[in-house]
């Protein structure tokens, strides 16, 4: 197997998707902390977005992009579909996940309807990067209010809706996730896991199984965390890309 290298900030929930999906074709791969205040490590490709996943001399970025890679490079386990149309379906919610989804994580981070919650919870964050990168003190200590400025992710947030409430958000994506299950016991109306259900999965339990502080958590669905358990059976039991010590809810 070729040597791989998942270079990325820990917290990233674009990272986190390629995540699992390594750990669901249970690769072994090394992850390389960068250091989001100078992305030396991925001065490489000339750019400054995580994730990067480099397979010997070859890299790849964007998360999706990435799992098609995967896919192709390592076909065992297969993440994807044959037929077309199912393959289709795996893919646009993925896309949601991506603008949709994720969006909401980066909210929670800039605008902050819990002051005390999101200086708490940036702080849990600044912890599991410092863990692989080590950062000044100043930067961990100050961390809630850099990302709450962010351009990366004002820009992500100023594209949602802000009309509406984060309650009602949560409660919108809750329902969305749940219409995506369709009949079936995996997303896309499947019976069995796929990519949609490897890049939704951690965006869903991340804060959760992070012990960030919540008014609501979109597992407090009873169907959602159903579905969450059903996934789970196929990862690790840290299926994230947090160390274990950050680990302080099970899914059992």
């Amino acid at each position: 197997m070729s040597h791989i290298q998942l270079f990325t900030y820990p917290t990233s929930p674009y990272a986190q998707k390629v995540g699992c999906y390594l750990k669901f074709k249970q690769l072994d791969f090394k992850l390389v902390g960068v250091n989001p205040m100078t992305n030396d490590q991925i001065r490489f490709t000339r750019q400054r977005q995580v994730p990067v996943l480099q397979i010997a001399d070859q890299w790849r970025k964007e998360s999706s992009s990435i799992g098609l890679w995967l896919e192709e490079k390592y076909p065992e386990r297969p993440m994807l579909p044959v037929d077309k149309s199912e393959r289709d379906r795996v893919l646009a919610v993925d896309k949601w996940v991506s603008e949709s989804l994720i969006p909401s994580v980066f909210r929670n981070a800039y605008e902050w309807e819990n002051a005390f919650y999101s200086i708490t919870n940036g702080w849990k964050l600044s912890r599991a990067v410092n863990h692989c990168t080590p950062l000044p003190r100043l930067a961990r200590v100050l961390w809630p209010f850099g990302v709450k400025r962010a351009p990366f992710i004002v820009n992500m947030v100023e594209q949602l809706d802000l009309t509406e409430s984060m309650q009602d958000m949560v409660s919108r994506l809750q329902k969305e996730l749940v219409q995506h299950l369709g009949s079936g016991d995996y997303l896309a109306g499947r019976s069995e896991p796929s990519m949609a259900d490897l890049s939704a999965f951690p965006i869903v339990v991340n804060g959760y199984m992070m012990g960030m502080k919540s008014k609501r958590f979109m597992v407090d669905h009873p169907d959602i965390m159903a579905w969450v358990k059903r996934v789970s059976t196929y990862l690790p039991v840290n299926p994230l890309l947090v160390p274990d010590k950050y680990i302080v809810r099970s899914l059992t």
